[in-house]
């Protein structure tokens, strides 16, 4: 199963943070939190950040998640479907959600590790931009020249297979 988290509009280019992010793609948890711990730069506690939020984020699924009532809602979630499901087999736009989420829950009921902390990986690394913020210094004779301050969107995805 695959867990993913983002972080939107960090206060770091992009670039600064993809060299980071290279680092750590198809690593181990463990080694991945190692090495982001080592490396001297604002960019590996962003991304380290982002990586516990992940984490986090598998360790509450495997808590919370219980088998059985997960299978009830999968069979809740199927009926829906057939329900909102019109005569061309098309699902109606409001529900389309639902094949989604009865994708999800169907991948975590397949998963023979269930998301264990021993075995999950950086399955994706990446660092995309974001809405850079746009400012502005004057110049001579009334003019002015633009600065631009990058952001970026920081998302690892995680999985256990």
């Amino acid at each position: 199963m695959k867990i993913t988290s983002t972080s939107l509009n960090v206060r770091m280019s992009p670039k600064k943070v993809r060299e980071v992010t290279r680092q750590i793609a198809g690593l181990p948890v463990a080694r991945a939190k190692a090495i982001l711990a080592n490396i001297p730069r604002k960019s590996a506690q962003l991304v380290a950040k982002t990586l516990n939020t992940a984490i986090a984020d598998a360790e509450h699924i495997r808590t919370e998640w219980d088998e059985t009532n997960i299978q009830n809602e999968v069979a809740k979630i199927k009926e829906k479907i057939n329900i909102k499901t019109n005569k061309q087999g098309a699902l109606a736009r409001k529900y389309r959600r639902l094949k989604a989420e009865l994708a999800r829950y169907e991948e975590y009921l397949d998963s023979d590790k269930k998301l264990a902390a021993e075995s999950l990986y950086v399955k994706e690394a990446m660092a995309g931009a974001g809405t850079p913020l746009r400012r502005w210094r004057t110049r001579a004779r009334g003019g002015g020249t633009p600065i631009i301050k990058r952001t970026s969107h920081i998302r690892i995805t995680l999985s256990d297979e």
